[in-house]
């Protein structure tokens, strides 16, 4: 999505097929600056997200976390473009009242 709407400025971004939505790599500290979306949370410190191998780039065929786009350590999706991208397409569901839940399963 974000790729066709503006290409050369996407990043990583991981899929789960046990979960309706998508993780965007975004670069660190984007956390402390961003603005509260109706479509989107901001994960940082003190959350966790388990990402998958780098091997995994399809949906596997069990419930799991896979990479949409590739990780590179040198790339980071821009935090205004993905702003600007789910303001506009506004999926759903949207995380926010299921964030906390997944959250803290990760951290047990």
């Amino acid at each position: 999505m974000l790729e066709a709407l503006l290409p050369h400025t996407y990043g990583p971004v991981i899929g789960d097929t046990a979960e309706p939505w998508l993780y965007w790599l975004v670069p660190p500290g984007t956390r402390a600056r961003w603005e509260p979306h109706p479509y989107a949370l901001c994960l940082g410190a003190p959350g966790r997200l388990a990402v998958p191998p780098q091997s995994h780039r399809l949906p596997p065929r069990w419930p799991g976390r896979y990479w949409l786009r590739p990780f590179t350590p040198d790339v980071r999706v821009g935090p205004l473009n993905l702003r600007h991208v789910l303001h506009h397409h506004r999926p759903v569901p949207s995380p926010r009242t299921a964030m906390p839940a997944l959250l803290s399963r990760e951290a047990a």
